[in-house]
């Protein structure tokens, strides 16, 4: 289960107002920090726990507007490694999840051939991905950790917006989440310093290992065909 952690600004972007009635895909969370949520994973009543391997991934959702553009930064609580595009439709969910959904698997990739994974090995994590992660929930929480790597890359995102142009294109996207995931990170808990790319590679070939025997990649549900 992904878990879609919205600071302030995002939980705005995911909230619309309709004939009079405000609409919103958050859900209050179930603990007070992330760290409690990822030290006690607690799931949706429709939700079951045991499947999947009880796994949950969390994410922080920030929006931020450059020179009149809306940018989301979506960044992994673990391995601070930093996805960012542009703004989807304001209030829809599902076009958030399968932009989300689309660009993280392109990052994953590109980090993948860069380090020289087997494309076998790729494909068969990508498959695994699909298989644990069927399922999302969105609530109104941050992190002052995270934010404050977030404020960096908005930082940086801002600087070459206005010095090197917009950034429009999936590639250039990629580009720039590989460039901030080359700097030194530290967090709570971490006895040393960390890279974001190397852990956030490292999560899916390890985290989302094959203990469980093969994957049947014959009936899978995408995360894209999410639906309220």
């Amino acid at each position: 289960m992904l878990v879609f952690n919205c600071t302030k600004a995002a939980a705005e972007f995911f909230s619309v107002t309709r004939k009079g009635e405000a609409l919103s895909c958050l859900k209050a969370a179930p603990h007070k920090t992330i760290a409690e949520s990822v030290a006690t994973p607690d799931f949706p009543t429709d939700v079951e726990s045991h499947e999947h391997d009880g796994t949950q991934w969390h994410w922080v959702v920030h929006c931020v507007t450059v020179k009149r553009k809306k940018y989301l930064l979506v960044m992994d609580y673990v391995s601070r490694y930093c996805i960012t595009f542009l703004a989807t439709k304001k209030g829809d969910e599902i076009d958030f999840l399968n932009m989300f959904e689309k660009m993280m698997v392109s990052n994953f990739m590109f980090l993948a051939n860069k380090k020289g994974v087997d494309s076998v090995e790729a494909d068969l994590a990508l498959a695994r991905y699909h298989d644990k992660f069927t399922t999302c929930a969105f609530h109104p929480r941050g992190d002052r950790s995270v934010q404050g790597h977030l404020n960096e890359v908005a930082w940086h995102l801002e600087q070459h917006c206005y010095e090197d142009g917009m950034l429009l294109m999936p590639n250039e996207f990629i580009d720039f989440s590989v460039f901030m995931g080359k700097f030194p990170r530290n967090a709570k808990g971490r006895s040393s310093h960390f890279f974001a790319n190397d852990v956030f590679i490292d999560s899916w070939l390890h985290d989302l290992d094959f203990e469980d025997g093969p994957v049947d990649t014959t009936n899978l549900v995408y995360l894209s065909d999410y639906r309220k």
